[in-house]
């Protein structure tokens, strides 16, 4: 029951349009943060968490929250250079 009422909620709100710059960036970021999340979290982890021996909660938050900003930040750098040489028709 809790799983087809949880379907049910995220089909009829979260699958629409809210905010049309969000979803551009949010879905065009999708299959870059899932090609590169993994060498982000190893660059968090090898160069903040390790040599500052953070322990493991807060070491996993940060890791969680620096990820997604890198790649959003990356992701938006990237479009902005991707669209310098090909612009949007």
């Amino acid at each position: 029951m809790w799983i087809f009422a949880v379907t049910w909620l995220m089909q009829a709100h979260a699958n629409k349009k809210f905010n049309d710059g969000a979803y551009k960036l949010l879905a065009g970021s999708s299959l870059y943060a899932y090609v590169s999340h993994y060498f982000f979290i190893i660059m968090i982890a090898v160069l903040l968490i390790r040599p500052y021996k953070i322990t493991f909660i807060p070491a996993l938050f940060l890791n969680i929250f620096l990820t997604n900003a890198v790649i959003l930040l990356s992701y938006i750098m990237l479009n902005w250079i991707y669209e310098l040489f090909i612009p949007a028709k």
